[in-house]
């Protein structure tokens, strides 16, 4: 347990990546890909092939592992101390290491999905 507090300012750092992703870009692409995508607002549309070509580019990829990732270790964190609102500090490590490690699982299976297109 003594490695995660040692750990909290990566956590925090995280923690406020995250939020900042899903509170700005997340809707922003959303709202670009559900709703403009296939409407007139968008002159070509949000084609297969143009969404493999965004998909294919450096800087998309990177867009494709970060955005859930941040999304993830904000929700860690935010499950981490969820725990220890409900459970006490008795479930603190279990709250810790296992939102955490979820994270961790998720951001390995975002970077091997991204990096196999």
């Amino acid at each position: 347990m003594k490695l995660i507090h040692k750990l909290e300012p990566l956590w925090w750092i995280l923690f406020g990546a995250g939020a900042f992703v899903l509170c700005f870009v997340l809707p922003a692409l959303i709202l670009g890909v559900l709703l403009l995508g296939d409407s007139s607002l968008m002159a070509d549309g949000l084609s297969y092939e143009r969404a493999l070509r965004l998909a294919s580019h450096p800087l998309g990829r990177l867009f494709l592992i970060v955005v859930p990732t941040l999304g993830f270790w904000h929700c860690a964190h935010h499950f981490r101390h969820l725990m220890l609102d409900l459970f006490g500090h008795a479930a603190a490590p279990i709250g810790a290491y296992g939102s955490y490690g979820l994270a961790l699982v998720g951001t390995i299976a975002t970077i091997s999905t991204v990096l196999a297109l």
